[in-house]
């Protein structure tokens, strides 16, 4: 017969930090962390390069704007689908004989793929704020940070929702539904009554509040109006509350259905 202890070590069931280094082991040699660096490199990369090349013109804002706008949201869509496609790809049998709760694996999956999103967007703060260090004014980095780590909060609904319909309909279903709400809403940022209750809206409209840089590209300057509505401490505070709570819901949800779920089965 076994003893206590021996039956115990048996029936441990991993720890959380267990679960995220899975995720990550399982993500060392396939597309999804290659895609969090490469894909946040080239705008910023090319405002460093014009800031370095062309000092007159200085650090331009308008890249990091392309970034969270266009280039970010394919970014999530493309890291959190080849995060879900790895246990699809397997028939879903690592997951279903790894003995963890399912529910407990789907929020491993769901910070692996936000601490992804956190990386890219740090990589381009990070070259924004090179480039503010070799342009001699460096005393807007931590509004950079600021403005980084507010996207990332802002766009975070997509992982879960990109989870979901990966796992649920397929991976072009899970790429192109939640990238489409986003882009959209992205884009007629001036046609949302109020933008704050809109994740999508707020992760371009966020930004404003702490770049010099409007919605639409444009560089802002002190005095303008929508520079200083988007800036209203309510308002940031409203959207990025919002944002969390949205993508809370939505992992819930996720988590709930993948428990009850005879689709991986």
């Amino acid at each position: 017969m076994k003893s206590a202890n021996e039956t115990s070590r048996v029936w441990k069931r991993p720890g959380f930090g267990s679960l995220l280094r899975a995720e990550a082991l399982k993500s060392r040699h396939a597309a999804p962390g290659r895609l969090a660096v490469i894909l946040a490199l080239p705008f910023p990369l090319a405002a460093l390069a014009i800031a370095i090349l062309i000092p007159p013109i200085g650090l331009i804002f308008a890249p990091w704007n392309y970034w969270y706008a266009l280039l970010m949201p394919v970014t999530i869509s493309l890291v959190t689908a080849s995060v879900a496609n790895l246990d699809a790809r397997m028939g879903n049998r690592v997951l279903l004989s790894s003995g963890v709760a399912l529910p407990r694996a789907w929020n491993a999956k769901v910070l692996w793929c936000l601490g992804l999103s956190s990386l890219s967007n740090l990589i381009v703060f990070a070259l924004y704020a090179l480039g503010a260090v070799l342009s001699g004014d460096a005393t807007g980095t931590l509004s950079m940070l600021a403005a980084a780590l507010a996207v990332t909060v802002a766009s975070s609904w997509m992982i879960p929702a990109t989870l979901f319909l990966t796992m649920r309909a397929g991976l072009l279903t899970g790429i192109f539904l939640p990238l489409a709400l986003q882009l959209v809403l992205d884009f007629a940022w001036s046609a949302v009554p109020f933008w704050p209750a809109f994740p999508p809206t707020a992760t371009i409209m966020l930004p404003t509040a702490f770049l010099p840089v409007l919605p639409s590209g444009e560089p802002a300057s002190a005095g303008m109006a929508l520079a200083e509505s988007v800036s209203d401490v309510g308002l940031v505070a409203t959207a990025l509350v919002v944002s969390a709570v949205f993508t809370a819901l939505l992992s819930l949800a996720g988590a709930r259905w993948l428990a009850r779920s005879e689709e991986l089965r």
